[in-house]
């Protein structure tokens, strides 16, 4: 692993845990001193995590950590929902009972988390080991890059409880449907839960719902 990549590396788990808020302004000179090297690689990994979408430039005066408007989350939903749908359709016919008990098991740990990274966490894994069996690794990682840019939202200011009852139903929907090898069914169950959260992720971003929860 090159200078430049683990730099990325490092700022990109900050920028996902949201350890690193969206706005946040990004300078290259603090960077370069806090990680003891040049300005060279922490430039070229700022090019990278630019690319990716996770930071974003300020005119001319440098750059931050990105935020995400309204339609841009429309926008990215609407990706995921056609690529995600498309791994599903794939991914039906290919699960056996050992998938099928694990993504069971996803949904159960998921159901007993606290904690709003251990619910997205769990979440996360939920719909890793439902798309695994698609076959298709350039497709998986398009879904993970997309869902990277929505995920942080999440931790920086949304509660698990938001819509969890909801989420759960959702979830098991589409493990009946997988069960019973019905992809039409899947992925019309996928795709309202994916409207759904939707939904509230726009809601979050124009400040028109309360989703933080006031224990945490």
């Amino acid at each position: 692993m090159t200078a430049a990549e683990r730099i990325a590396q490092e700022i990109r788990g900050r920028i996902l845990s949201a350890a690193w808020p969206p706005g946040m302004p990004l300078r290259q000179e603090a960077l370069a001193a806090e990680f003891g090297l040049s300005r060279m690689p922490v430039r070229d990994a700022l090019a990278q995590l630019q690319r990716e979408g996770l930071i974003q430039p300020i005119g001319d005066r440098g750059l931050r950590v990105a935020a995400l408007s309204v339609p841009d989350s429309d926008d990215i939903f609407s990706l995921r929902e056609l690529l995600e749908s498309r791994a599903l359709a794939l991914a039906v016919p290919r699960h056996d009972s050992r998938s099928l008990k694990a993504l069971r098991r996803a949904q159960e740990d998921l159901a007993d988390a606290t904690a709003v990274a251990e619910w997205i966490d769990g979440d996360r894994r939920f719909h890793e080991l439902l798309y695994a069996p698609c076959g298709s690794p350039r497709l998986l990682a398009l879904i993970e890059g997309l869902r990277n840019e929505v995920e942080r939202f999440c931790l920086a200011g949304m509660s698990h409880e938001t819509r969890r009852a909801e989420w759960g139903d959702e979830h098991e929907a589409l493990i009946a449907a997988v069960e019973a090898a019905d992809a039409v069914a899947a992925v019309d169950a996928l795709t309202t839960h994916l409207r759904g959260t939707q939904a509230v992720v726009a809601a979050y971003l124009a400040g028109t719902a309360p989703l933080i929860s006031p224990t945490t």
